[in-house]
């Protein structure tokens, strides 16, 4: 059995970081760099569109524009909270890698719902640009780092990153805190 553990995306090539695990950093930093430039571009389309026709009412443009304008900053916001790292991950070094923080059978569901809507929402793949142009940016901005994946960091320095778990949604129904005895006795500290 080699000792060497194979990655996702990099093979055992992350061990001696030679030409051939460049080379697969670069082309992955350009294909990911590709859809970022080719979705600015959509969205840059989509925006002088609105802004050039000629028979829209201008405050027809200007609600356009505002929801076009707060979908493209969402994804962005979107797009860098994936970023994100705890305090655990933080004091381990793990650098801000994209994550989504969901469990692999999350990610694998969401994977293939994400197959059948493309196929039904094809069409719209334009206006889709608006909800992705900031998840595509965080992607190039996370393939500039020393490690690009998880399995990568694991890997070159032998320490384990904490584990992901399913977020909340804010929609579900919120735990109430926990309440002290006194509390649950119905005796407050303000009370005489």
């Amino acid at each position: 059995m080699d000792p060497i553990p194979s990655i996702r995306l990099l093979g055992k090539t992350w061990q001696r970081r030679g030409f051939y695990y460049w080379w697969l950093r670069t082309w992955l930093f350009l294909l990911w760099f590709a859809l970022f430039g080719l979705s600015t571009w959509f969205v840059g389309l989509l925006f002088t569109i609105v802004i050039t026709d000629p028979g829209t009412p201008a405050s027809l443009r200007a609600v356009a524009l505002t929801v076009m304008s707060v979908a493209v900053l969402s994804s962005f916001a979107w797009g860098f909270s994936l970023m994100r790292r705890s305090e655990a991950e933080k004091k381990l070094g793990l650098p801000m890698i994209v994550r989504s923080g969901t469990t692999a059978e999350q990610q694998q569901k969401a994977g293939w719902r994400g197959y059948g809507l493309g196929l039904v929402a094809g069409p719209l793949v334009l206006l889709g640009q608006l909800f992705v142009v900031g998840v595509l940016a965080a992607m190039v901005v996370s393939l500039l780092q020393k490690y690009i994946s998880v399995e990568e960091f694991e890997a070159a320095t032998g320490q384990s990153a904490p584990p992901r778990f399913k977020r909340s949604r804010r929609w579900q129904r919120r735990r109430h805190p926990v309440r002290s005895a006194s509390e649950k006795a119905g005796t407050t500290r303000h009370s005489t």
